[in-house]
């Protein structure tokens, strides 16, 4: 009989907010201490001499990736600019003389 529903004891407990919040903060405690590690433990790619180069760590592939999508808007409106806009044109071809 006891195996069709759990007792009200057991039913509070599991949807108690505190313990689902307390059990994520470990998680996340040892998430943030295997991140550290994980930067001793990166696949080597080239060896050279005494120079090593790693794999990079997520945060390196981010804010590369953002640079490289910033430039590129940034050229983009560069070229709309000169296409589109007269004095901005001039003043490229002033830029180029000088």
């Amino acid at each position: 009989m006891g195996k069709g529903k759990p007792s009200s004891d057991e039913s509070t407990q599991s949807k108690d907010p505190e313990v689902f919040l307390k059990s994520s903060k470990t998680k996340q405690n040892k998430s943030s201490a295997k991140g550290s590690n994980d930067s001793d433990n990166r696949e080597v790619l080239i060896k050279v001499g005494g120079f090593e180069y790693k794999t990079p760590t997520k945060r390196t592939r981010v804010f590369l990736g953002s640079l490289v999508i910033g430039l590129n808007l940034i050229l983009v409106l560069a070229v709309v600019l000169y296409f589109y806009s007269p004095s901005f044109q001039q003043f490229i071809y002033s830029v180029g003389r000088n």
